[in-house]
């Protein structure tokens, strides 16, 4: 590694529910992170939009924030990269300006949209794109767009996504990753490019997609005007970077087939590297950093969204104490394992992985008077995690090895409680990396990209440290898996209710 004393590296994550910075400094190889959530709106049921200028004004005010805690100097940072939530659409006018409130990756308005691309086109989006068309893929939130927003649809000019956006207003340099492409289903990873015939499907002009850049390339520095709203120097390199779930697993060091992470966060994400996609319409296929390999997986939509919920609905005294959820999770140990007979369905907004169905809703079954807000919060949480363990199955059922221990990533993971209860579920011991937020991942991007680490590897091992290890309960898997049971079986009596109920 080539030190630069007393100089820094900086990684910027525009994440789904807040945005985070992380600063390395080179001389004691340590790292710093901070954070600052902004809002997410719901206009409408299923809808979930943000305002980007929330973004700009939480990262203006939390990069003051960082620097005054590190004591680091604007011109002491060697370069920064860019980490962001995908799928997630930004519109642009021909003057660059914002055209309205971004759809969310968790927006499930396009339900039509994706089932005629579905009836239309599904072989051929999923035998290209390597992925089942749905709600949380940029391409049908653009076709919703193109059916019922027409002045947004003629108006718009060029498409970005969260950290592209941040970083366009921070150098004025449009542009992406392959990763995000990749979300669009707008691109084919085999071919590397972006493809017509799939834009035709919606009739975009493929003028309106971003040019594309590796994931460690300098595509551009911060101008006067980016540093005037961030605090940043002016001249700073910006490396590209890529997607949030990506340097995640990157930060979480995978590096060879079979290993395997499990993110409880907005999103609840599992991925298992892996030497070619994944087979089927119930997986994820993305392209790794490293090449030659893939990271498959599945999701589930509402995951710490689940835990956010009942905080609002029934924790309404703690919205606003930091330490909100750990209390929450105190609760949570004063029930037993299986909240003594009460289910959670998390499909709060449809759900991902394995079914890929927007119509699904959530569920508590099995309520009585004797249960108490204790009891719906473990059942949220341990719902949550059948949700993952729904999806981690639907792998393995694919041939897809998985090598334990997993590694448990994402804001979850600092209740020591609720890993617990996951690899109780899962059946899986498991570590807790020390630092796994995709600020690090792309903060080492950063450093990848302008030399400071000769590859990814040696910038991986920068980051290795444990922050504990879980040995799973056997007696309370065997529990769960009677518990699972029920659990699968009204899923599949609810699946059929539900698609009445959305037809209504």
């Amino acid at each position: 590694m080539n030190l630069i004393m007393n100089e820094h590296l900086m990684g910027i994550d525009i994440g789904s529910g807040g945005c985070k910075i992380s600063i390395l400094n080179l001389k004691d190889r340590k790292f710093r992170t901070f954070s600052s959530e902004y809002p997410t709106y719901y206009p409408k049921p299923a809808w979930a939009e943000q305002d980007p200028e929330d973004w700009i004004n939480s990262l203006s005010k939390l990069v003051k924030t960082a620097l005054e805690a590190t004591g680091c100097q604007p011109e002491e940072i060697i370069a920064i990269g860019m980490s962001g939530v995908t799928h997630t659409l930004l519109m642009l006018d021909k003057n660059r300006k914002v055209l309205g409130r971004t759809i969310h990756l968790t927006d499930g308005r396009s339900s039509r949209q994706a089932d005629r691309l579905e009836k239309l086109a599904g072989d051929l989006i999923l035998n290209k794109c390597l992925n089942p068309v749905g709600v949380m893929w940029t391409i049908s939130m653009l076709d919703w767009v193109r059916e019922n927003d027409k002045d947004r649809w003629e108006k718009m000019s060029k498409i970005l996504f969260p950290k592209d956006y941040v970083r366009f207003r921070l150098t004025g340099v449009e542009g992406t990753d392959e990763v995000d492409a990749q979300g669009t289903l707008l691109y084919d990873p085999i071919a590397r490019k972006w493809d017509k015939q799939l834009a035709d499907l919606i009739g975009l002009d493929m003028s309106v997609l971003p040019e594309i850049a590796g994931p460690v390339e300098a595509i551009g520095k911060i101008t006067a005007e980016g540093q005037k709203w961030s605090g940043l120097c002016a001249g700073t390199p910006v490396i590209n970077g890529t997607t949030d779930t990506l340097l995640e697993v990157f930060t979480a060091g995978l590096n060879s087939p079979g290993q395997c992470t499990v993110k409880l966060a907005t999103f609840g994400r599992i991925c298992v590297l892996n030497s070619e996609p994944g087979p089927g319409k119930d997986l994820i296929n993305y392209s790794y950093i490293m090449p030659g390999l893939w990271y498959p997986g599945t999701g589930t939509r509402s995951c710490g969204t689940s835990l956010r919920w009942c905080r609002d609905q029934f924790y309404k005294e703690l919205q606003k104490e930091a330490d909100a959820y750990s209390i929450m999770m105190e609760d949570v140990r004063t029930v037993s394992a299986g909240a003594e007979g009460l289910i959670y369905h998390p499909y709060l907004q449809g759900e991902g992985s394995p079914y890929n169905d927007p119509h699904l809703r959530g569920d508590f079954l099995g309520l009585s008077l004797y249960h108490t807000r204790s009891h719906i919060m473990r059942a949220a949480v341990e719902g949550v995690a059948f949700s993952l363990l729904d999806s981690i199955n639907s792998i393995k059922q694919k041939g897809i090895k998985i090598k334990p221990p997993l590694k448990f990533i994402g804001g979850g993971t600092k209740s020591d409680l609720w890993t617990e209860i996951l690899a109780d579920v899962l059946g899986f011991d498991a570590i807790v990396p020390k630092n796994t937020d995709p600020s690090i991942g792309a903060a080492i991007l950063a450093g990848v990209g302008t030399g400071v680490f000769k590859d990814l590897l040696e910038g991986q091992k920068i980051n290795s440290e444990v922050a504990r290890k879980i040995k799973h309960n056997k007696n309370n898997n065997k529990l769960y898996e009677n518990s699972f049971k029920v659990y699968k079986k009204t899923q599949a009596l609810l699946s059929d209710i539900y698609h009445e109920m959305a037809d209504e």
